[in-house]
């Protein structure tokens, strides 16, 4: 059988990478009144708190791609921490890809 209308090949040139960033988060054990902290681990200055890890993960994954986002479109280097936080006593460390 043949196709008279094959598909087209494209190469690695025709494609246009999304860039896919890692955010390490750290977060704290919950307190009396069970809310909790959040850090990103990697990248300085973004942190927040709440009452669930949901909450924390999506709030700082936000500010995160929100940040790297002003960096990459004003062409500057990303400060990261190098190497990043670790967590400390009762913490935890997640990690979250994040797409631009």
């Amino acid at each position: 059988m043949s196709d008279s209308n094959p598909l087209p090949l494209i190469s690695a040139n025709d494609c246009s990478p999304v860039p896919v960033f890692n955010c390490l988060v750290i977060l704290s054990a919950p307190d009396e009144n069970g809310r909790r902290k959040g850090r990103v681990a990697n990248l300085e200055g973004i942190s927040t708190e709440g009452t669930s890890e949901r909450e924390i993960m999506s709030s700082l994954m936000k500010a995160f791609k929100t940040c790297l986002q002003k960096f990459t479109e004003a062409g500057e280097v990303i400060p990261w921490i190098d190497p990043p936080e670790s967590p400390g006593s009762g913490e935890v460390e997640r990690f979250i890809p994040v797409h631009l």
